[in-house]
């Protein structure tokens, strides 16, 4: 609700915004502007879980050494899932031994939800960012778990000689969320 003084009174603003929308929406509220909240993208679950949870359980037998975590939507909807195989826990404590290289500030934030850390973030919040920071790691024989959304183009650094675990539809990543 705007208040009625503030440089923004009497402007009505539009929002459009997919995540954070309530805290930029409160942000003009609070200088008295009326906002209108306009999402512009809809996360959805998968329509087959499946994938998700193969990758948990190799998560949870075999163990990553390294996970490259792309988006903190993309590991609350891991965690749901993981909630609904009832193994939180142990999905928590299995990513907890891993090294986790995130791209950004959004994953952290997701990390630090279910009490953990990274172990490193890209120096720019993109692809080529997560490429340069995990360029600078000795990944040589080591398992890495990779999530991405379904039909992403990118892959593991070519080189790096790291064994990326697939899941059943044979791609590179865990596909969490469309």
């Amino acid at each position: 609700m705007a208040e009625q003084g503030g440089d923004l009174a009497g402007k009505r603003i539009l929002v459009p915004e997919s995540r954070d929308l309530d805290l930029f929406a409160g942000m003009m509220e609070q200088h008295g502007a009326e906002t209108i909240r306009c999402p512009m993208v809809k996360i959805l679950d998968l329509d087959d879980p499946a994938p998700a949870r193969e990758w948990l359980d190799r998560l949870l037998t075999e163990g990553f050494d390294d996970i490259v975590l792309l988006t903190g939507e993309g590991l609350r909807r891991l965690m749901t899932v993981a909630r609904a195989m009832d193994r939180e826990a142990d999905v928590v404590a299995a990513i907890g031994r891993a090294r986790v290289f995130v791209r950004g500030p959004k994953p952290v934030k997701a990390l630090r939800e279910i009490g953990c850390s990274p172990f490193k973030s890209a120096p720019a919040p993109t692809t080529d960012g997560v490429i340069a920071m995990l360029s600078e790691e000795e990944l040589d024989g080591h398992s890495v778990g990779i999530q991405l959304y379904p039909d992403n183009p990118n892959a593991p650094p070519a080189g790096s000689g790291a064994r990326a675990r697939r899941h059943a539809g044979g791609g590179h990543a865990l596909p969490l969320c469309q």
